[in-house]
């Protein structure tokens, strides 16, 4: 039986689109007959990102062993207490130097620093069990870098799965590097020594066979799938009642910018204004949004707070296993995506599953038209503006109203065609005939059918302490340095310096509504007022470096004596604080002035939670957290929630 290491970044439970590509190869291998390992990070580092998704564990076939790195982004930690004074300090230059050292083991940022770990461990288990075939997934490109390694010390052949490209700027449309430079010369030699290149669509392919075309014989489109498994082609398939209105859905990770959410809330409001069916109806996004500090209060939770008297919400994340009932919930779904002719996504294929109309909010000239082109219920868009996007959310409504079930039908039978095992499989078959006297016969699933169940009873190993995910982890799983089961009878206070999101008033209701008590620290500025209202108590700071604060119902006469003491005073803080302010910085000033109020540290003193929701408050809880010992101090509402049990 031949071993294949399997470098793989995303892999399960990592709440990542990349995880299902990775779950589905490394069970093909397994089921062809391959002893699988496969190196990736520990569960603990991806709560840092987009977090996880428990429920890909029980789809693991329980013949894989798997090896997990403590590989953390440092700039994704959200626990204050760990934070240098530099960092909390002037967070802008300690993340300079940080990224001064990502690529001196290897070029790429934020990643490259972990090369030395990563060959290191595929070092550790050639050393222990010979691998005959290593399978590097990208990105991060990191992971390539153990693979020509053991290639050039040991002979050991490898494959690498791009998914996307390195040479190529998908997103722009242009070269990524030049081809003598540093990343081009690693890149020559992976295409020189690769057994084979795989990629997800065929423009990738041929430009890369462009760029390297002695070695056009080695690349293959390798495409992602639809995960059929999971019972997103089984979902009812139903007429709905355009007097209850519609549902409209974006289920996915948020990885285009908030300028995009915000064109499609703009077109969403002009289509509700223009149509009586999308004026009933809602727009949902569901999936994770932000990583680290901002994981779940990022830009377009902002944005798409803006839009709540227009039926727009964000419910959330989904788990893959429940991503079937979600799409039951909805009418019709928004296919929002970055990029154009290289780009071809991974959602597309579950969107095509469901036999449910599919509005493109994409450019035109985009890889994922590929796909859809056939798809019965499809619905491009002209562009990306808001006037073309309200035409392409009214026909969309209209054609979910109109559309019978034999159309639905039909539409989802358009999927059966990329199922995510069949496009895996050849490629897994290829390689196999390279080892044909090791490799048996299709070996039994073990309760796998032809791709993993979606039923976690029908699976070994479903209880994920038991796992073979986590039975030869390098590392143990940390918890959170001062764990927290809930949020019952815990004083939490909540210190800003810049205007809170709106989410976090909601934020505020469900900690109290769970049992504990929130005090508000901040300043007297726009959009302090909702959250105010919400918390149990408020500790307003001015501010020393502020102007002098004016009611503006009785703003003093130009140039009466109490204008001009206006004048002279935020004259004299201007001369004072100026240099204090380029000295210091502003988050020492704010932290200062919270130090000068009783009632401010009275209430640290008194918290079993201190967060700071935003950059200009963190500083602040860093010192809170330097007086009050017994207190969490972390950066962001996302993590806070999830540190008191009440995160989505």
């Amino acid at each position: 039986m031949p071993h294949l290491l399997y470098l793989a970044w995303g892999y399960p439970p990592a709440a990542k689109s990349c995880a299902y590509r990775m779950l589905a190869t490394a069970n093909s291998f397994a089921r062809k007959g391959w002893d699988v390992t496969v190196v990736t990070l520990t569960a603990d580092a991806w709560l840092r990102e987009h977090g996880l998704d428990d429920s890909l564990l029980a789809l693991v076939d329980e013949r894989i062993e798997v090896v997990r790195l403590p590989l953390y982004r440092d700039d994704l930690d959200t626990d204050i207490r760990s934070y240098s004074r530099l960092r909390a300090q002037r967070p802008k230059e300690w993340l300079k130097l940080l990224r001064r050292g990502d690529q001196r083991q290897f070029p790429e940022l934020v990643f490259g620093r972990w090369r030395n770990e990563l060959v290191a461990a595929a070092h550790e288990v050639h050393e222990r069990k010979p691998v005959d075939l290593v399978l590097a997934s990208a990105s991060p490109y990191t992971f390539f870098a153990p693979a020509l390694d053991l290639n050039e010390t040991h002979g050991v052949p490898f494959v690498l799965d791009y998914r996307d490209a390195w040479a190529i700027d998908i997103i722009g449309d242009k070269p990524a590097f030049q081809p003598d430079s540093r990343k081009g010369r690693i890149e020559r030699k992976l295409m020189d020594r690769a057994q084979e290149a795989w990629f997800v669509n065929q423009p990738i392919r041929d430009s890369y066979a462009e760029l390297y075309p002695e070695d056009a014989a080695k690349l293959q489109v390798v495409r992602n799938g639809s995960d059929l498994a999971v019972g997103t082609s089984m979902i009812p398939l139903r007429q709905p009642d355009p007097a209850d209105g519609l549902t409209f859905g974006y289920l996915g990770t948020v990885s285009f910018t908030p300028a995009i959410t915000s064109a499609l809330c703009d077109g969403w409001r002009l289509a509700r204004q223009r149509d009586p069916l999308v004026a009933a109806s809602r727009l949902e996004f569901r999936g994770h949004i932000g990583a680290g500090a901002a994981r779940g209060a990022s830009g377009h939770v902002r944005v798409i707070a803006q839009y709540a008297n227009d039926g727009v919400s964000y419910e959330g994340p989904v788990a893959k296993g429940d991503t079937a009932d979600v799409y039951a919930s909805w009418d019709a779904l928004v296919l929002a995506l970055v990029g154009g002719r290289y780009v071809t996504s991974g959602k597309v294929y579950d969107y095509v599953s469901t036999g449910l109309p599919v509005m493109s909010a994409h450019e035109p000239a985009h890889a994922a038209a590929e796909i859809l082109d056939g798809y019965p219920l499809w619905v491009r868009n002209e562009g990306m503006d808001a006037e073309q996007l309200a035409k392409a959310f009214i026909a969309t409504a209209h054609m979910a109203v109109d559309a019978t079930v034999e159309d639905r039908e039909k539409a989802r039978q358009h999927a059966a065609q990329f199922e995510r095992y069949a496009q895996i499989g050849p490629a897994v078959d290829r390689i196999s005939t390279h080892f044909q006297s090791d490799v048996p016969s299709d070996v039994p699933s073990k309760g796998l059918s032809k791709g993993p169940s979606d039923n976690p009873g029908d699976n070994p190993g479903d209880n994920p302490s038991e796992s073979p995910t986590d039975s030869r982890s390098r590392v143990a799983h940390q918890p959170p340095a001062i764990p927290a089961p809930d949020a019952a009878g815990r004083n939490v206070v909540l210190a800003y310096t810049a205007s809170p999101l709106a989410l976090i008033t909601t934020a505020i209701e469900q900690i109290r509504k769970a049992g504990g008590q929130v005090t508000l620290v901040g300043p007297q500025i726009r959009g302090y007022e909702g959250p105010a209202a919400a918390a149990d108590r408020v500790v307003l700071l001015r501010h020393r470096a502020a102007p002098v604060r004016i009611d503006p119902d009785h703003r003093p006469v130009r140039y009466s004596p109490q204008w001009a003491s206006v004048v002279a005073r935020n004259l004299w803080r201007k001369a004072a604080f100026g240099p204090a302010r380029k000295t210091l910085g502003v988050s020492t000033l704010w932290w200062m002035t919270m130090s000068h109020s009783r009632e401010a540290l009275h209430a640290i003193d008194e918290a079993d939670v201190i967060t700071a929701l935003d950059a200009g408050a963190v500083y602040s809880v860093w010192e809170c957290a330097r007086r009050n010992r017994h207190a969490a101090a972390i950066n962001g509402i996302g993590p806070t929630m999830e540190h008191l049990g009440l995160a989505r």
